[in-house]
């Protein structure tokens, strides 16, 4: 029984080096087309150069304005907490007055109740 978890063990990194090797080997193969073809080398190279030139504008701009940024999320942050106490607050309230209604119902019922047997209890001396 163990030599059949071993084999199964030892079949996988097989399989993984096989898989790696493919993922090179295309690559390497899809970046020699790429290479050799002039417009699709050019589209890569802009490509690339726009990638670089919007991440260091996106660099710069936080770099800058990192202050103001740290602030607006504090504020938002505490913004967030206040409306979560309110919503508590706002649900604690609720549960309250769902429990005084619930027990104002049921003194309304005993009090019909009471007046209900009352009645009864004065209409049967009536008769």
């Amino acid at each position: 029984m163990e030599k059949v978890k071993q084999n199964r063990y030892e079949a996988q990194p097989s399989s993984c080096r096989v898989l790696c090797k493919g993922l090179w080997i295309g690559g390497a193969v899809t970046l020699a087309v790429i290479v050799s073809k002039k417009k699709w080398r050019e589209s890569l190279i802009q490509g690339t150069k726009e990638v670089k030139n919007t991440s260091a504008e996106m660099l710069t701009y936080l770099r800058e304005n990192r202050e103001e940024i740290v602030s607006q999320v504090k504020m938002a942050a505490k913004d967030v907490s206040q409306v979560v106490r309110d919503i508590t607050k706002d649900v604690k309230t609720i549960t309250e007055t769902a429990s005084h209604l619930k027990e104002s119902s049921e003194e309304i019922i005993r009090a019909t109740k009471q007046a209900t047997e009352e009645l009864k209890h004065l209409n049967k001396k009536d008769v």
